[in-house]
């Protein structure tokens, strides 16, 4: 073996010797060489330096700001971005250390009139010092502090469901306030108070948040002015609403004292139902809107009477109080059935014929009992006019002609044959 090899060897086996042997003394020394370094530490207590993110900026003075008649422009979120700051800390607060251990403010004091300034970022850290800031300095814009009062209109969201009823909404004021940089409040318009109508079914007596407008009805940002969450109290009824009819045929009496030969053809409410909203355990019970009674005895003549509508009790009525009854009384009715009556041929012209797909028809005559019983047969006719034909095959109507000329209008008739073809010769 060379002496070089002998010389490794000897290396390797002093090695092995130091990891294999006397193991538990040298575990005992590492740890001894910890708690000893541990100790030195401890009460040496070195500094460090952290980086610590997300802090968040606030101004300081900006009530006294106010005091002096100015105000700070924009939403103070995007204005107050928040900062990193590097901070030096004892060992023992290092990893205690966070944001909410650093105060970082902007300061408005010393500011006296509008404009614009570049203000510095004042940070303070009860454990540890700030070594720098980023960024060190926000732009902040100052406008004068001013006042406006604006009108609250409302606004919908959606529908009510089906079946269900708002009353119009009571606000707690019809008007609110804005303050802030004069410059934003100065577009202010308006603000609407939006009440979400889906899905509710009772009634509303909240505090409603509002938004602001400019007079082209766009939004503007409640985060530019003091009062950032401005709201309105508002009352409104909602109720369940039910459809019924006007009970108008119940309220008729006296029909059968009618003169011989009347009766009582219809009777018709304008309007025949109405609405009204309460509660579902009282409109559950309504089947109608009962009336003051009319009465028609002794009527041989139609009658409108117009009544009053009273809502039932824990009930309202939404349309009108009052609707119009129409009795239509009438004289009574009967048919006469005439069968195989002739078809006459009326106004054919001098050196023409006429041959009729039919020559007679059935007719059935309605009316009042009165004309009825006067009416004969050799009352009626049947006809076809064929005034200013020439020949050729045609589709005419048949007429019906009635001897007293009084009774033409007021009697109605149903034709076997209401229409004949008729072919013109020559």
């Amino acid at each position: 073996m060379t002496p070089n090899n002998q010389l490794t060897a000897a290396l390797l086996s002093r090695l092995k010797d130091f990891f294999t042997k006397n193991w538990p003394v040298k575990v005992i020394s590492l740890v001894f060489a910890m708690l000893l370094w541990g100790y030195v530490m401890m009460e040496t207590n070195p500094e460090r330096t952290k980086t610590i993110t997300e802090i968040p900026v606030s101004f300081s003075g900006e009530n006294e700001l106010q005091e002096r008649g100015f105000a700070v422009r924009g939403d103070h979120d995007d204005i107050l971005r928040s900062i990193t700051a590097r901070v030096s800390v004892e060992l023992t607060k290092y990893t205690g250390l966070d944001a909410s251990d650093v105060s970082a403010t902007v300061s408005l004091r010393s500011i006296s009139k509008a404009g614009t300034y570049r203000l510095k970022v004042n940070t303070t850290c009860a454990d540890g010092t700030v070594l720098s800031v980023s960024p060190s300095e926000l732009v902040v814009e100052v406008d004068e502090l001013a006042t406006r009062i604006v009108p609250i209109e409302v606004a919908y969201a959606g529908e009510l469901p089906e079946g269900y009823w708002k009353s119009e909404p009571t606000l707690g004021s019809q008007t609110i306030s804005v303050s802030g940089p004069a410059d934003d409040v100065s577009i202010v318009s308006k603000a609407i108070c939006t009440i979400d109508l889906a899905g509710r079914t009772s009634s509303c007596n909240e505090s409603i948040l509002l938004s602001y407008v400019d007079a082209a009805g766009e939004n503007v940002s409640s985060a530019l002015f003091l009062n950032q969450l401005p709201s309105v109290v508002v009352k409104m009824d909602v109720m369940r609403m039910i459809t019924v009819p006007v009970n108008a045929r119940d309220a008729v009496v006296g029909v059968d004292s009618l003169p011989a030969n009347y009766e009582v053809y219809d009777i018709v409410s304008t309007p025949p139902t109405v609405r009204l909203v309460g509660h579902e355990s009282v409109l559950s019970e309504i089947t109608g809107i009962d009336i003051e009674q009319i009465d028609v005895s002794g009527s041989n003549s139609s009658v409108q009477v117009p009544v009053a509508l009273t809502a039932p009790e824990g009930t309202v009525l939404l349309d009108d109080p009052e609707a119009m009854i129409y009795v239509d009384i009438r004289e009574k009715q009967e048919s006469m059935q005439l069968q195989g009556m002739p078809v006459e041929i009326r106004g054919l012209a001098d050196g023409l014929t006429a041959e009729l797909s039919n020559t007679e028809g059935d007719i059935i005559i309605t009316g009042k009992i009165s004309h009825m019983r006067r009416l004969e047969r050799k009352d009626v006719t049947l006809y076809v006019d064929l005034t200013g034909l020439v020949p050729g095959t045609y589709d005419i109507e048949m007429g019906v002609g009635i001897a007293d000329k009084t009774m033409q209008t007021e009697l109605e008739w149903i034709l076997s044959v209401p229409k004949v073809t008729v072919t013109v010769k020559e």
